[in-house]
């Protein structure tokens, strides 16, 4: 099963693609290994090759332009640009750098990899627009962008050449089911799901685990077999799973055969269901951590200059932007019964500043058994 056809795109692709994101490479030996994977893969239907400028400081897109020599025809090749290259001109040089890194004339899909909090989207689909006139660029993708950035950069300029967006996308954060994957069936785009795998946060000892692997023996198959198949029972949803090892990119490939009953497909929704708890920003703990703001002060104060920072995400999320909730466990190390926050630092300080920490914030709590 492959991937349908946008009405401009020039190479069939596969359902599964392959990711490049931080830790993929490493120089010497693993980037041999990498390139011989990346082959392989593009030889098992895996032709959408995602990367980025920021992945290994352009080492990730070098690598993968090693691969491609001789093959680049073969490949449906993804890039970015950074937030902070979201002026015009700056979209315009990152990704002509991104082409000397690849070794390449053309990139198939150039993306927003974040949006940047004070320039407006429009600037860099201008630039991004441009290399399409230029030839540089085949086809525009969103990363991480609101369902308002993405409306309106439909309705837009840009619109005729955006193929894709880009999201985080498994069982363990299934925000985009929201509002996001509507939009992409709406409007024709790919989705594509960055960390389908959960970054491997989908553990056996969780009982909700047990079903993943009731339906795993029923196919004969891996538990991520089972979850790449899951993802892919949208037809718009194309996961691209970070891999260089051989025998995982094999597992990965061999997922895109799998075709879910919907009696499963069920089972699965069920146990991974989304529940949302409100919870007083006042009881939860914000861990300490490299980059990481632990006071309000020093969150409004932003001295590591995160892009967006608390500030700015905070006054979206008072025009009633959120991208996606808050993810917290119960610290029962703690008598006090706090929750530690484990994903969403900068959105939970952008949410205490928006509201005054007067709001309970929306939470995805981890561990919390099904009532």
């Amino acid at each position: 099963m492959s991937l349908p056809l946008h009405a401009s795109c020039h190479l069939d692709v596969g359902a599964i693609g392959q990711g490049t994101a931080l830790g993929w490479t490493g120089g010497g030996t693993r980037d041999t290994e990498c390139i011989q994977t990346l082959r392989l893969g593009i030889d098992l239907g895996m032709t959408v090759v995602d990367t980025a400028p920021i992945y290994e400081d352009g080492r990730a897109e070098q690598v993968v332009g090693r691969a491609l020599l001789g093959r680049r025809t073969e490949a449906f090749l993804a890039t970015k640009f950074s937030p902070e290259d979201s002026r015009r001109d700056d979209v315009i040089r990152s990704a002509e750098a991104s082409l000397r890194r690849l070794r390449t004339d053309w990139i198939d899909l150039l993306q927003v990899h974040w949006p940047h909090s004070t320039i407006p989207l429009s600037e860099s689909l201008e630039g991004m627009v441009r290399l399409v006139e230029q030839g540089k660029v085949r086809h525009l993708g969103l990363g991480n962008c609101t369902d308002a950035q993405i409306a309106d950069a439909v309705a837009g300029p840009a619109g005729p050449h955006l193929l894709s967006v880009q999201q985080e996308y498994s069982l363990a954060d299934r925000t985009v089911e929201s509002g996001t994957l509507p939009l992409c069936n709406e409007h024709q785009l790919w989705l594509l799901a960055y960390s389908p795998l959960a970054r491997g946060k989908i553990a056996p000892e969780d009982p909700r685990a047990a079903v993943l692997m009731e339906v795993a023996a029923d196919y004969e198959c891996s538990v991520a077999q089972v979850v790449l198949a899951w993802l892919r029972r949208d037809p718009c949803v194309l996961p691209i799973p970070r891999c260089g090892r051989e025998s995982h990119l094999r597992e990965n490939a061999a997922a895109a055969t799998i075709g879910l009953a919907d009696e499963d497909v069920a089972r699965i929704d069920r146990a991974y269901a989304m529940r949302l708890e409100p919870v007083s920003t006042d009881e939860i703990v914000v861990p300490a951590g490299e980059r990481v703001y632990t006071t309000l002060r020093e969150a409004r104060e932003n001295r590591f200059e995160l892009v967006p920072g608390p500030t700015d995400l905070a006054t979206k999320i008072a025009d009633g932007e959120m991208l996606k909730p808050i993810k917290v466990a119960v610290d029962r190390d703690d008598p006090r019964g706090l929750y530690r926050l484990l994903e969403g630092r900068v959105r939970y300080w952008a949410w205490v500043i928006a509201f005054d920490g007067k709001r309970p914030i929306p939470a995805v709590i981890e561990g919390l058994e099904e009532g």
